[in-house]
């Protein structure tokens, strides 16, 4: 890895609560706006690739769930939003046939059907990213349940340490703390590739921070 490289930034974001959708801090859109922040101050007027999961809005069986992939540039940020970041019937209106249609991420998530979402779908589309485009990239990660927690440590470290930093975040509460600070591992001193922040609420300016020291050291 050379430090003239173009940096990646990748944000994973869980679909299965209503509160994630809409205007309000710490929701789909401000993570994102967030994330296109971080890819700003690495290469200025970047933009982002986006991974939602959750389960599919059909209701068929998934095994795992599903995960869809998308790139995010910041001039259409709010166009992007106004589908994926955004549902109609978060008061629970569906009922009602003069209610607003249905946005692109309820036709493909069933948005605010699960207060738990399964990560390990999410974690194939990143790596299939890695594999198609190799190089110094940043994984924003939003966990929402302590599903899978052991099989997304593994599949980070079979990933590789050299090129990829990948931040994890969410709520303690939903998360738990327990598995994450054994042996110091939130601190990275497990894998040195890998963080955990215990909050949805997280600063562009020290994530930034954060990947550029980790990246420092990945060059020696």
């Amino acid at each position: 890895m050379h430090e003239s490289e173009s940096v990646r930034v990748i944000v994973v974001l869980p679909t299965g609560r209503s509160g994630y959708f809409g205007p309000d801090e710490y929701g789909i859109t401000w993570q994102v706006r967030q994330a296109i922040r971080v890819a700003g101050r690495i290469s200025p007027g970047a933009g982002v690739d986006v991974v939602l999961y959750g389960e599919p809005a059909d209701g068929r069986s998934a095994d795992g769930g599903i995960a869809v992939r998308m790139r995010v540039e910041p001039e259409f940020l709010e166009k992007w939003a106004g589908e994926w970041g955004t549902i109609s019937d978060a008061g629970g209106l569906s009922f009602l046939e003069d209610r607003r249609p249905a946005t692109r991420v309820e036709r493909v998530f069933a948005v605010g059907s699960s207060s738990m979402s399964r990560p390990l779908v999410a974690l194939g589309e990143v790596t299939a990213i890695l594999r198609e485009a190799p190089g110094p990239t940043l994984v924003l990660f939003q966990l929402d349940s302590r599903l899978q927690e052991a099989e997304v440590v593994l599949a980070i470290r079979a990933a590789g340490q050299k090129a990829v930093f990948w931040q994890l975040f969410g709520w303690r509460h939903s998360i738990g703390e327990s598995f994450w600070i054994q042996g110091g591992m939130y601190r990275g001193r497990v894998l040195p590739n890998l963080a955990v922040h215990f909050s949805a609420n997280w600063s562009d300016r020290a994530v930034t921070r954060r990947f550029t020291r980790w990246r420092k050291k990945a060059l020696v």
